[in-house]
């Protein structure tokens, strides 16, 4: 699509329907923000010497053109890095790897014209599985470990 083509979608743009895109513009991008939030908070529970990148990179994620790919980077290193101190701490867990490959894929499939169509609702819903996941997570490496001591 050409920019000129989104240009003339836009001026057809008028009331309701207007402001119904703006609205759900609105909501998505509070929603990734509230999302990306997890996945720094998640990256902050991991050791420093387990942690693959400084949690504060996946704000990178926001930028234009290489934001996308940056992020199905991220997340494949927040989930290694996952597992990394879940097996440091003896935990159980895989860092979710199985959701994160299936989140990149989709994603990834979605910038492939001819498949969004195909790939927007199962990305939702791998996305919000993720999210969730990525909160556990967080709430389980963030919780203190008490020892016995007699």
């Amino acid at each position: 699509m050409k920019p000129e083509d989104v240009l003339n979608n836009l001026h057809s743009l008028s009331g309701p329907m207007l402001w119904s895109t703006l609205i759900i513009l609105a909501v998505a991008f509070v929603a990734n923000l509230l999302y990306y939030r997890t996945l720094q908070r998640a990256m902050r529970t991991i050791a420093p010497e387990r942690r693959p990148c400084a949690p504060a990179l996946v704000w990178v994620s926001l930028l234009p053109l290489i934001g996308i790919l940056w992020f199905m980077a991220y997340i494949i290193m927040l989930s290694l890095g996952l597992q990394r101190e879940l097996r440091a701490r003896g935990l159980p867990g895989n860092g979710a790897f199985g959701v994160t490959l299936g989140t990149v894929t989709l994603f990834a499939l979605f910038l492939v014209p001819g498949y969004r169509l195909y790939v927007v609702f199962p990305a939702m819903l791998i996305w919000l599985a993720h999210w969730r996941r990525m909160a556990v997570y967080r709430k389980l490496l963030a919780e203190p470990v008490y020892l016995m001591v007699d």
